[in-house]
């Protein structure tokens, strides 16, 4: 998994069991895999480059995923599930473009690979996104909601199978940090220490995404043309996590009742000062962090289930979720020469 956050490669070796219809798995091992310099470099102003550039780019993001995927090790892989760096998301104009070519990391690791898991549903009339929820539903039953607080935090409702992208969220919060000299605002520490801005953050509320209802799905770029201000970067730190918990309260209360259980992942929930600002609700939802390994690869171990269903051909991606025509079995497939 190479998420919106832009710090590096997720990646897990799973086993998938089936059994009197439920579906669990087990983790064996898991790492990730920081960007250096060059390819952070490359990835981030890739959306700007010629499309020769872009083309080549998504080659050497192949080869840089397949020498990672090396090095952690699969010789026991049946399959190699991969979630690129996005580069375009433009489902109106039915474009979805995940960075990292399935046909090199196929070759290089003598492996079936299978990638760009969003462009059927996209051909479908659907947003391409998010496509975690079907694992949430399939593998994380007990809860009523899943959370991910990566670099978009986006939300899966059990009851109305419903899921979407809430707001950006680490994308954001880590901008400001970076500004501060930092990767990250570790445990939200500095957000604590900073003052409101009310007039940005009047500014980011009237945004007319957040008051849409889902199907919905956020582009990287998406921050460039709505959210960043030169504002003093404690202070924008502040406001922002501020944000994040009023949307994603506004959010859940549409959709979940009193005691509802919600599971949190990603780096976010790492963000001990949001997850304190998020239990202050009236609606006493209770939302729940797990053990490490989750919190950080839950999303590469959904990956890796979406491409187990693409190879049985059974459907992976949600009608409900993304608004396509239909449900679809989506992903293409790359067997090694």
């Amino acid at each position: 998994m190479a998420g919106s956050s832009m710090d590096g490669l997720d990646l897990v070796e799973a086993v998938f069991f089936h059994e009197q219809g439920e579906w669990s798995f087990e983790v064996l091992k898991s790492e990730t895999f920081l960007y250096d310099e060059e390819i952070f470099n490359l990835l981030k102003s890739a959306k700007n480059a010629p499309k020769e550039d872009q083309n080549k780019l998504d080659e050497i993001f192949g080869r840089w995923i397949a020498e990672r995927v090396k090095t952690f090790g699969c010789e026991k892989a049946e399959l190699i599930a991969v979630h690129g760096h996005t580069l375009i998301h433009k489902p109106d104009q039915g474009i979805s473009w995940q960075l990292g070519r399935g046909d090199v990391i196929a070759n290089l690791t003598k492996r079936k690979a299978l990638t760009n898991f969003r462009t059927k549903d996209v051909l479908l009339g659907g947003q391409g996104a998010p496509l975690v929820p079907m694992g949430d539903f399939e593998l994380f039953k007990k809860f009523d909601a899943c959370l991910n607080l990566g670099g978009i935090a986006n939300v899966s409702i059990r009851s109305s199978m419903l899921a979407w992208d809430v707001c950006p969220c680490n994308q954001i919060l880590n901008h400001f940090a970076n500004k501060l000299g930092k990767p990250f605002d570790s445990g939200g520490k500095m957000a604590s220490r900073g003052e409101m801005v009310p007039s940005w953050y009047e500014k980011i509320a009237a945004i007319a995404y957040f008051h849409l209802p889902p199907p919905k799905s956020l582009p990287n770029e998406f921050i460039d043309d709505h959210l960043l201000e030169e504002i003093n970067a404690v202070d924008g730190l502040k406001t922002y996590t501020q944000f994040i918990r009023n949307q994603l309260i506004s959010d859940l209360s549409s959709h979940l009742t009193a005691g509802s259980q919600v599971l949190i992942t990603g780096g976010g929930a790492l963000n001990t000062y949001l997850i304190d600002i998020l239990n202050r609700n009236d609606h006493q939802f209770e939302f729940l962090v797990p053990e490490e390994v989750l919190v950080h690869f839950k999303e590469a171990i959904i990956f890796a289930f979406l491409g187990l269903l693409r190879v049985l051909d059974k459907p992976n991606v949600l009608a409900s979720v993304t608004g396509a025509s239909q449900n679809s079995c989506s992903g293409e497939i790359h067997f090694p020469e």
